[in-house]
């Protein structure tokens, strides 16, 4: 929808081929479908797509963790709320429920399925979902970065993080993941956390980081809790360059 109202917006292509990225990619298609349409049709579409840029709540926001939309309304006056509840058609409630919303980007709808078979699949998860998969992905990298000093090393930290530690030791000496979950030094260097709440999220982020674009991180980080979300975002944005062969596989991801 985003490369929809890019594509509204702006006449030049020379100006939508300077976008980069997913929402550069996204607009050029949409301004392609657009051409191939009757100049009839063009400007009814045009407007259709215009007209979505002026609702007060962005389009693809039904998987959004409600927290964020908290999260938004913080700070702001109790008519922001009045405002986002009503779908506000007036220009001062519109502006108060597109700020609230600021933060949010569309979400494709949450009817993927563990395990996520790419990158697509996974903003797809449902908030809930998504959140044990990375627990799972975290636990995967945790395990076997303390199963290089040894069995009882798993054993020994089990207790503070759970019996997902002792299931993902078993299942990392299995394929896909043997073998499959990036150097051993890199995945020792992912898990260097304080052990909480967020602790296997936050390794689970760094190992997915290079596989994952802005785009969708954002999408992920507004399926979960906003304060996870956060976390999440933070660790996807800090190791969106790491080098993609210290990474896991996405075969052992998918897994």
């Amino acid at each position: 929808m985003v490369g929809e109202l890019f594509a509204a917006a702006c006449l030049d292509p020379d100006v939508l081929a300077r976008l980069g990225g997913p929402i550069g990619e996204a607009a050029r298609g949409a301004a392609a479908s657009l051409a191939a349409e009757p100049a009839r049709k063009q400007r009814a579409t045009r407007a259709a797509w215009a007209a979505i840029a002026r609702m007060p709540v962005p389009a693809g926001i039904r998987g959004v963790d409600p927290s964020w939309i908290e999260a938004g309304l913080a700070g702001l006056p109790a008519t922001a709320r009045t405002a986002l509840a009503s779908a506000a058609v007036d220009l001062p409630g519109v502006w108060l429920a597109r700020w609230a919303c600021s933060e949010l980007v569309p979400l494709p709808a949450d009817d993927a399925q563990r395990p996520p078979r790419s990158v697509a699949d996974l903003v797809r998860l449902p908030g809930p979902d998504l959140a044990a998969w990375l627990d799972d992905v975290g636990a995967d990298q945790l395990a076997f970065a303390l199963a290089a000093a040894g069995d009882p090393a798993v054993t020994q930290a089990a207790p503070a993080v759970g019996e997902i530690l002792l299931v993902a030791r078993d299942r990392i000496r299995l394929a896909p993941r043997r073998g499959a979950l990036g150097p051993v030094r890199a995945a020792i260097a992912r898990c260097k956390v304080t052990l909480g709440d967020a602790a296997l999220a936050t390794i689970a982020a760094r190992a997915i980081a290079s596989h994952v674009d802005p785009w969708a991180a954002r999408q992920l980080a507004i399926r979960l809790p906003h304060a996870l979300g956060k976390v999440v975002l933070g660790e996807l944005r800090a190791h969106a360059h790491s080098a993609h062969d210290q990474a896991p596989t996405w075969a052992a991801l998918g897994a």
